[in-house]
């Protein structure tokens, strides 16, 4: 059986998993965790799953990965990111890539 989630409590879930990676990514091992840009790569990139740690790819091969994951996330009817977001992200994963 599937359920359907109502936009109040899509919303909701979101804020609660989004305070919940804030909180958890100091202890998460990620670089500047704490940073507004590691903030944000946690935010939107944690919705679906565990937050990789920039250093799993090389930063030429992070901008393939956040495309693909673009792509899932219009799949999945998730906003999409703004051009300053996906800037920030991937000067996030940039810096701290492998």
């Amino acid at each position: 059986m599937r359920i359907e989630v109502t936009g109040v409590i899509k919303r909701i879930v979101t804020a609660v998993a989004t305070v919940v990676l804030m909180v958890g990514c100091a202890g998460s091992g990620i670089p500047a965790a704490q940073s507004p840009a590691a903030l944000l790569f946690a935010d939107k990139c944690g919705v679906c799953h565990a937050v990789p740690h920039p250093a799993r790819h090389r930063a030429n091969e992070w901008p393939h990965y956040v495309a693909l994951m673009e792509q899932r996330m219009a799949e999945r009817n998730i906003a999409a990111l703004s051009d300053t977001q996906r800037t920030s992200i991937m000067e996030y994963l940039s810096e701290h890539s492998r």
